[in-house]
């Protein structure tokens, strides 16, 4: 009997050692009393404790557990032998001499005798709190997320290409006119999606599988809502790769553009409307104006001929105020077909100089009292529509001469460079402020100095050159430094790889 004693004693000991060891915490408790018979270091550090606990009832050893469900619990399963278990419970302890909510998963589970009868409890615990306390913030993060975009009108989704899971968060499925329940395909979602605009949405996904997109989608698209509203999405997003060829998923935001879209449409009517005036003003105003013309060169030849020469004279002055509007009208005509994209071209090999030449020819310079220097190092051909390039230097030299009224000279300059033919008109006059620069070539825009307002002009000529340059396939660009004159260049490509 002694040796029995001696080995029961020497297995109690090896099974609290065993028990002392185990990685989790656990505990077992006796009686419907809930006596702690065994609770190894992890359980009495996660209630507080210390080993005085062990043999004591479980509401007497922690007195915080009164009012909290798990006593309760423990009871049901000594009664009915059901195990109880859960995930991320709260639990109210007192820890380090304040009470501390922890979150715990934990088993309760019967322990029977060899009859089956309900003896104890064993109880395995692990705690979660740091786990739950971080799903807690990346959940508080994402609240706020969600609302800050809603604040901003902005919906989120997500579309894995591999399940074919299409998911939008709850202000991106009212954007789209979509229930709830609806489980979401990338079929589906755009099934409120106007059927004029259905193929972009699919086209702006598949260029996301062309290297130049950079996987980047962006599209702007109609839907149909009930009740036949209509409303203007602008989807963007941006691919996920698996790896270096093969897109997983896509992810980002849609927005409701209803209003700009109607501000936008609203302002392309109103410039179609004044483009359209323009265009029928400038084409019913140049017949009677050629008319016009016609007759003040008539008359000029007539009162010459008949010795007038001071009425002569003023019908040269009304012949020169003519040639005026008759330019005015067509910059406005030209105008007019660069808002609507009909701006014609009749290109062909011309010798460039010979168009710089013309040009010097045809302008009276001695009038105004400037001399041309002229540096023509470029000899060669040019492929263009010899009216518009004339138009565009004519147009150059003459802002040259009226922009430096003080001054006798200006500069003109051809030559290559690299692939380019480029053209420079440098004057001595006014010059440009470096606020103003950027803003030359912008249509009806006209530098604004005390100097600029004592000369005419509508500020049409630089943004019509500006245009045609860039249809020609080439650059526009001016240097200038205020008092001390502007160089205004355009080059043309060599390769005649017209744009």
């Amino acid at each position: 009997m002694e040796n029995i004693r001696t080995e029961l004693k020497a297995a109690e000991e090896r099974y609290k050692i065993l028990f002392e060891n185990i990685p989790g915490a656990t505990a077992i408790y006796n009686g419907p009393e809930m006596e702690i018979v065994m609770a190894n270091a992890a359980m009495i550090g996660f209630w507080g404790k210390d080993p005085s606990v062990i043999g004591k009832p479980l509401m007497e050893a922690v007195p915080e557990l009164e009012g909290q469900p798990f006593i309760g619990l423990l009871q049901n399963v000594y009664h009915t032998g059901e195990t109880c278990s859960a995930k991320s419970a709260a639990a109210v302890l007192e820890v380090d001499g304040r009470l501390q909510t922890f979150y715990f998963d934990f088993t309760y589970r019967a322990l029977k005798d060899m009859h089956g009868n309900i003896e104890g409890i064993i109880h395995s615990a692990t705690n979660v709190t740091e786990l739950v306390l971080a799903k807690q913030k990346i959940a508080a993060s994402e609240e706020r997320l969600n609302f800050s975009l809603q604040s901003a009108g902005i919906g989120t989704w997500n579309f894995d290409m591999e399940n074919n899971s299409f998911v939008l968060d709850t202000f991106g499925r009212e954007l789209f006119g979509l229930d709830d329940e609806l489980g979401l395909t990338f079929e589906n979602t755009l099934k409120n999606v106007h059927p004029d605009d259905v193929r972009d949405v699919y086209n702006a996904f598949i260029n996301t599988f062309h290297s130049e997109s950079e996987g980047n989608c962006d599209c702007r698209f109609r839907v149909i809502l009930p009740g036949t509203e209509l409303r203007w999405l602008h989807f963007t997003g941006k691919a996920l790769y698996k790896d270096l060829h093969t897109i997983e998923k896509f992810a980002g935001i849609v927005t409701d553009i209803t209003k700009e879209t109607a501000g936008i449409e609203a302002q392309r009517k109103l410039q179609y409307q004044k483009d359209n005036f323009l265009s029928i003003a400038s084409h019913e105003l140049k017949t009677p104006v050629t008319s016009i013309k016609a007759y003040a060169q008539l008359l000029e030849r007539m009162l010459k001929k008949e010795g007038d020469l001071q009425k002569a004279d003023m019908m040269t002055r009304l012949t020169g105020q003519v040639k005026r509007l008759t330019i005015l009208l067509e910059d406005l005509l030209d105008v007019s077909k660069i808002s609507n994209d009909r701006l014609d071209f009749k290109r062909d090999y011309h010798s460039f100089n010979e168009i710089v030449t013309d040009n010097i020819r045809d302008l009276d310079f001695q009038e105004n009292g400037h001399a041309i220097e002229t540096d023509l190092t470029f000899m060669g051909n040019i492929f263009c529509d010899k009216m518009r390039i004339s138009q565009v230097m004519n147009n150059l030299i003459s802002n040259a001469i009226k922009y430096s009224p003080d001054r006798d000279r200006i500069l003109i300059t051809t030559a290559q460079r690299m692939t380019d033919v480029v053209f420079c008109v440098r004057d001595f006059g006014i010059g440009i402020s470096k606020e103003n620069i950027g803003r030359v070539f912008d249509q009806f825009y006209r530098v604004s100095t005390a100097e600029s307002y004592s000369y005419q002009g509508m500020g049409l000529g630089l943004f019509i050159s500006a245009e045609i340059i860039r249809q020609e396939g080439g650059k526009i660009w001016v240097d200038s430094e205020e008092h001390s004159g502007s160089t205004f260049c355009f080059s043309l490509p060599l390769n005649n790889n017209i744009r």
